[in-house]
């Protein structure tokens, strides 16, 4: 499965009102049924090191760096989609574009929203990870 058969740029925004629709449990279906329990190491790796690409992206935002921006939200959007995590995938886009403008006005706000959002997908996760 292609990270573009997953991921689609729709109005998503309906999947971040709750926790349990924080990751797209049919696309993590599909993606378990690909890769086993392969999935295990790509969902730990998930969580392990998203945030810490927050952390950064949170500096980069505070020095109003919007190279840094761009560069930290265009891999988080890659990384949360291909897990099925299109909420925060939507908002780290939005993130991205606006560091591709070469600007970071109005990242800050769309960082909290994607903390919350990550928030709420580690938690699917974790208990994804148990099963």
């Amino acid at each position: 499965m292609r990270v573009k058969d997953v991921y689609t740029p729709i109005d998503m925004n309906h999947w971040v009102s709750s926790m349990g629709q924080a990751l797209n449990t049919e696309a993590l279906n599909e993606l378990r049924d690909l890769m086993g329990e392969a999935l295990d190491e790509v969902l730990q790796t998930f969580i392990d090191y998203l945030p810490g690409q927050i952390e950064e992206l949170s500096r980069a935002v505070n020095h109003q760096d919007a190279n840094g921006v761009f560069n930290l939200a265009h891999r988080m959007k890659s990384s949360s989609s291909s897990i099925g995590a299109f909420g925060l995938a939507s908002v780290a886009e939005e993130i991205e574009m606006i560091g591709r403008t070469g600007s970071t006005e109005g990242a800050a706000e769309l960082l909290e929203r994607l903390k919350q959002l990550y928030s709420d997908a580690e938690s699917v996760v974790r208990a994804e990870l148990l099963k």
